[in-house]
């Protein structure tokens, strides 16, 4: 399995704390089936200097590879960001590149959870228009979804991926939550599903159970599109299914 939203590299953000807790995140990951994530920390840039932020995630990504390399932990690990759009983030997108998966023009873009619908399309589409493929990560967790769930539908149509995390469909962020990731999953809107995992206790990295009741509620091989199939297509650049 491929998991594309991951908080695993220590120390840069609300993930893994230190190195020991990244490697127990990708054991983890690991016996549950999978074998590639994406390092995805935050990246909000109105809270620091990007090219600082940027830089400092770097090292740690090639530290982290390194350890695992060390420990024998069979987990790829490729680059990516979950970028808060936001002012800042939208005028540091006209003068540079944005982090994508891979140093690819593929996003990972996340919001404030209150921000409006219209707000919302506005950043969306002016990322888009910058010839960005944008990946909208939980979009269940977001007020104008979970208040108006055809909204989903139409960012679906205007292109942009949704990655549905793999807690919202296990009920861990209220009844709100799993009804707008059920619809989302059974309108067939979901591009991608994946861990948001932030440490090895509580918000684990482990998809098998995901895995599991994807295919029971969601028709047999829907884990294969979701877990495997699409987050593969995605890092190749080609279109998902």
């Amino acid at each position: 399995m491929y998991d594309l939203h991951m908080h695993i590299l220590p120390g840069l953000d609300d993930g893994a704390a230190d190195m020991q807790d990244a490697l127990e995140m990708a054991e983890t990951a690991v016996l549950g089936g999978t074998m590639v994530c994406a390092a995805t920390s935050h990246g909000r840039f109105a809270h620091h200097d990007p090219d600082k932020y940027l830089a400092a995630y770097r090292n740690r990504l090639e530290e982290f590879r390194l350890e695992l390399g060390r420990r024998g932990i069979g987990l790829q690990v490729v680059s990516g960001m979950e970028l808060l759009a936001d002012d800042r983030l939208l005028a540091y997108a006209r003068d540079h590149v944005l982090p994508g998966y891979g140093r690819s023009r593929t996003i990972l873009i996340e919001f404030d959870f209150d921000v409006s619908f219209r707000r919302a399309e506005g950043m969306l589409d002016e990322l888009q228009r910058s010839k960005y493929r944008v990946i909208l990560a939980h979009p269940e967790r977001y007020d104008f979804i979970r208040q108006e769930q055809h909204r989903a539908r139409i960012l679906c149509r205007d292109g942009v991926i949704l990655q549905v995390n793999s807690g919202s469909i296990e009920g861990r962020f209220g009844r709100s939550v799993f009804h707008a990731a059920d619809n989302i999953l059974g309108e067939g809107l979901a591009g991608l599903v994946a861990s948001d995992a932030h440490d090895p206790v509580m918000r684990t990295p482990d998809l098998e159970e995901t895995s599991r009741i994807l295919d029971l509620s969601y028709g047999s091989g829907a884990s294969e599109v979701l877990l495997e199939e699409n987050p593969s297509r995605i890092l190749s650049g080609r279109k998902i299914i």
